[in-house]
């Protein structure tokens, strides 16, 4: 194994202009201590929430995010919605785009060894809907994808300059004949790219992943805008001619609460007095199920173990089927979980969409079985040694937690999204190194920036990466952080290297 180093650069954010815009800076290198020499027992390339995204969908609840506006006087008590993005149309180019990252950049960081698996965490679609599942199937294993849905000439999203004008979405167009800027461009600094709206339409090739990969599955995977459990009703909306556009006249806003709904129940809150807009209906939305999920992304079932390298990996289903984009399990699965650690003498890598601490969903209808949350998952993993690293998404950003208990000690480690900042990856390496007194685990992680420049070529819009690096540009722009204290999430501090203590 060569000497260790993380040196590589991180893309950064530049001063904010008077509008609270920013652009991008290459990163300085980031440099950890040297890691110690070992035996190599896996190196996993980690991606999580893709989320790629039928942005045009009738099933989505962009509408609400305005009432998360830095303006709204609801904002404070509902939080951050999270139902809209101004760089959602580009999710197909940004995954592509990655792919060709992990396919260029295969070999560890540290040991140099090609990744033996690309593990992705969840949250791969982003509305559980059929298109998007077909879409990320050909991303991963190679092919083209149209990311279109009903009208094949004109875009439904609610930033085409081609529908009725809302003044709280992003026209990168500009405005409609007689309208004004929209407040996106006009209070927060967001630009103006003629051409945008039609180029993210366009055929996007990707080579397909060289390496194997397992996909895990993700409240967004399961839930209509990751929260709501799909309904007869929900399906109709998903592939019928008709998007609710706002409230029904005289809604209390705080009844948003039950579309977003940490903890179930949750559900739609449209009515029949709701406004609409009509679209082109498509039957290609329709409704999936973990089952159907799980099938097309090569796995028997939604929960599932194998082996890799010299590790065994644990993928957990950490879906509430009931509603709430908050995370726990069944007890089937659970018993599941305590049989698989037990009939393993490799070391152990669990892998799931929800970190241990937003296993905290509890909601089951009336008379079902109760749910199993945070503190009954890590006392079983700490009961075993082999477990040695879990890898979690959902919270879209990098972290890292220690857990430990009378001399066994496993790492947390969440890896950022690529729909929002900083739109990274993680290169994670796993050795088991032999000291005088014993041996011991180390994990090197090394967060990875996908590809795409720095900052986008705005005159040629025909390259998918241009079209990532408007993306990444975006989610740096969160306008609804401007003025927010917040620490900076551009992966760094996930550069280095943790010893995992065993008994």
């Amino acid at each position: 194994m060569r000497p260790g180093r993380t040196d590589r650069g991180i893309i950064g954010k530049g001063p904010a202009n008077s509008y609270g815009w920013v652009n991008l800076t290459p990163g300085l290198p980031l440099v950890c201590p040297p890691v110690p020499h070992g035996d190599v027992l896996g190196v996993i390339w980690h991606l999580s929430d893709v989320h790629i995204c039928d942005a045009e969908s009738p099933a989505r609840l962009e509408y609400l995010d305005r009432f998360s506006d830095p303006d709204s006087p609801y904002a404070h008590a509902l939080g951050d919605v999270g139902t809209y993005r101004p760089q959602e149309i580009l999710t197909v180019q940004v995954a592509a785009t990655m792919v060709e990252t992990v396919n260029d950049n295969a070999r560890g960081p540290t040991t140099d060894r090609v990744a033996d698996v690309v593990l992705l965490t969840g949250d791969l679609i982003d509305n559980a809907q059929e298109n998007e599942l077909q879409w990320y199937q050909t991303i991963v294993q190679g092919g083209e994808v149209a990311p279109v849905s009903g009208d094949g000439i004109r875009s439904s999203w609610v930033g085409s300059p081609h529908i009725q004008w809302d003044d709280r979405y992003w026209h990168p167009d500009g405005p409609s004949l007689g309208q004004a800027r929209d407040r996106l461009t006009r209070v927060h600094g967001f630009p103006e790219i003629p051409g945008l709206v039609d180029a993210a339409r366009a055929p996007v090739h990707s080579p397909g992943l060289r390496l194997p990969w397992i996909s895990v599955y993700g409240n967004h995977d399961g839930l209509l805008q990751g929260t709501v459990a799909p309904t007869s009703e929900l399906q109709s909306l998903a592939v019928g001619g008709e998007r609710v556009t706002g409230l029904p006249p005289g809604m209390d806003p705080m009844e948003i609460t039950w579309a977003i709904a940490k903890h179930g129940p949750a559900r739609y809150i449209h009515t029949d007095q709701s406004p609409r807009m009509a679209v082109a209906a498509d039957g290609n939305r329709r409704l999936i199920t973990g089952r159907e999920f799980a099938t097309a992304t090569g796995a028997q079932a939604t929960f599932f173990a194998m082996d890799v390298a010299e590790l065994r990996i644990i993928c957990l289903n950490t879906v509430n089927p009931y509603g709430g984009w908050e995370g726990s399990l069944d007890h089937p699965q659970f018993a599941w979980l305590d049989r698989e650690l037990q009939s393993t003498d490799r070391p152990v890598v669990i892998a799931s969409h929800h970190p241990s601490f937003t296993l905290t969903n509890d909601y089951v209808p009336a008379g079902s079985p109760s749910r199993v949350l945070r503190d009954e998952v890590l006392d079983l993993l700490l009961d075993s040694d082999q477990v040695v690293l879990w890898l979690a998404g959902h919270v879209h950003h990098h972290s890292l937690t220690r857990h430990a208990r009378n001399g066994h000690a496993f790492l947390e480690i969440t890896t950022a999204s690529l729909i929002d900042w900083p739109q990274q990856g993680s290169m994670i390496e796993i050795l088991r190194v032999k000291e005088d007194f014993g041996s011991h685990v180390v994990v090197v992680s090394t967060a990875v920036d996908h590809q795409a420049p720095v900052m986008p070529n705005l005159t040629n819009l025909h390259d998918h990466r241009n079209l990532a690096a408007v993306s990444r540009l975006l989610s740096a722009n969160d306008y609804h952080q401007y003025g927010v204290p917040k620490a900076e999430s551009a992966g760094g501090a996930l550069n280095g290297w943790w010893s995992v203590a065993s008994r």
